[in-house]
């Protein structure tokens, strides 16, 4: 099993699909260090993440989110799982593939709603959020989470998709251009 190079590994998907969990075992089993941008965020803010949804909105948390993500690519090679909607920002791209590979944990979102039934901690559910508000959501993420260097079916067990997520990442000569399922 091939091993990535010198760079960062860099977990994209929609909420619940596993990037946080799977992220840190792969950080365990490749002796990486593991960085969740949400945990990043809250840091530099001094809120968590709802209240920052509550106090200052939503661009205000994906300004602090690329700040996290800048932060995250200047520390040595890592683990990185992102917030859902990191691939909004069209800035955030050319950070993570010049720095890193990135890799789509595909969930379906039958998958993500029975993840997500009892979530209390997610901004973009609270309030008078539909599941088809949700939905729609997840619809215009996923053309932006495609363009992802690699793709792993997200369905499976955490430790099988972590093993995949390895596979597929040493599998890349240059993992930032290629995209491997």
């Amino acid at each position: 099993m091939g091993q990535p190079g010198p760079r960062h590994v860099i977990l994209l998907g929609f909420m619940g699909s596993g990037k946080t969990t799977v992220g840190r075992l792969i950080a365990e089993r490749m002796g990486l260090p593991f960085v969740d941008t949400d945990r990043c965020v809250e840091e530099l803010a001094g809120m968590t993440i709802p209240e920052i949804f509550d106090r200052a909105g939503e661009e205000t948390f994906r300004s602090y989110e690329t700040r996290a993500l800048r932060h995250a690519l200047d520390g040595p090679p890592s683990i990185i799982a992102t917030g859902g909607g990191i691939v909004t920002r069209e800035e955030n791209w050319p950070l993570m593939t010049s720095r890193g590979v990135t890799v789509w944990l595909r969930v379906g979102f039958d998958t993500l709603r029975r993840r997500l039934a009892d979530s209390k901690d997610r901004p973009l559910l609270s309030g008078d959020t539909t599941w088809e508000r949700t939905r729609r959501l997840y619809l215009q993420r996923e053309p932006l989470y495609r363009r992802a260097a690699a793709w792993v079916d997200g369905e499976q067990p955490a430790e099988v998709v972590a093993d995949t997520v390895i596979k597929a990442v040493g599998s890349l000569p240059d993992a930032r251009n290629d995209r491997v399922e």
